[in-house]
């Protein structure tokens, strides 16, 4: 009988059982054991060559010095995801012991960092600074109940302006996600017309999807497609993202916040636990089109 490879949980399913020889695995792989088991006993998935005897499923008791220090690991990853959200909502609310954890967590306590490493960890561009490479954030925009920046079209191409290096963060509920493109917003000649040029795109997740901070296979070049002021995209957006990422979407065009996303399924890394749909395809925000609850511009410069 072949055993799951999950994790295990403090409690609940995969919680850790612990047979008469030692070895531990989750409550259901122990209940699907004992359901095959001959003479109620279940022989070790090892092969230690030690068995145990069983009435009921409850006779393979919890390892609990097992389940505590999974417990323990739970929780340090929690306040890991509880930190990268306050990265991602709040950057400059962190004080000093969180921005030195951050920077040890993404590797970025080194003067070797250089940018691109920085940005392949993403969380440097939520620093101020980081050993000479300069990370600066522009606006924290389109805040839900707030009216500082605004959340229209216009608003956003008044508060990104020329800057380069943009880093898209997009909050929805527990999902925190984004891209980030190489160049600046390049505006078309004509009001109602588009502009689609290529430049370095790729796309990650904060929270909500994966165990760690996660960042999608780059394929490098990409389109990137800008909508006049005046205009949409083919697609019905303000702005398109390498084709996965769409912001300013119809109905409510005028409302960067109004986003469509996924990721092909042949593109999604292992560990994904997210929301899925047609052919697997990852959707970050839990359906392909959603109003999102905040998006954040920042500039890795």
């Amino acid at each position: 009988m072949a055993i799951c490879t999950n994790g295990f949980t403090s409690n609940g399913k995969n919680e850790p059982r612990q047979l008469r020889c030692g070895h531990s695995f989750c409550a259901d792989c122990i209940v699907d054991l004992h359901r095959h088991a001959a003479n109620n006993t279940i022989p070790c998935p090892n092969r230690c060559g030690l068995a145990t005897p069983v009435l009921v499923d409850v006779d393979v008791p919890k390892n609990y010095a097992l389940a505590a220090a999974v417990e323990r690991n739970e929780q340090q990853e929690l306040q890991q995801l509880t930190l990268l959200h306050k990265c991602a909502t709040a950057a400059h609310s962190l004080t000093p012991p969180e921005v030195a954890q951050v920077m040890q967590m993404c590797g970025l306590s080194h003067a070797t960092d250089t940018l691109p490493n920085m940005r392949s960890r993403l969380h440097g561009h939520l620093t101020s600074s980081i050993e000479g490479s300069k990370v600066t954030r522009l606006h924290e925009m389109f805040i839900t109940k707030s009216t500082r920046d605004g959340p229209s079209y216009g608003d956003f191409l008044r508060c990104v302006g020329d800057a380069s290096g943009l880093v898209f963060v997009v909050i929805k509920d527990k999902y925190v996600f984004g891209a980030f493109i190489s160049t600046s917003i390049q505006l078309p000649d004509d009001l109602a017309g588009d502009n689609r040029y290529e430049c370095d795109v790729w796309h990650f997740s904060l929270a909500g999807h994966f165990r760690q901070l996660t960042k999608i296979a780059a394929k490098g070049r990409e389109t990137v497609n800008v909508a006049g002021r005046e205009g949409l995209t083919a697609a019905g957006a303000k702005l398109e993202i390498g084709g996965c990422l769409d912001l300013g979407c119809v109905p409510a065009a005028d409302d960067i916040r109004s986003c469509y996303q996924f990721i092909h399924s042949g593109d999604v890394p292992e560990g994904y636990m997210g929301v899925r749909y047609g052919f697997a395809n990852a959707l970050f925000g839990g359906s392909r089109m959603f109003m999102a609850d905040n998006v954040e511009v920042l500039s890795v410069a």
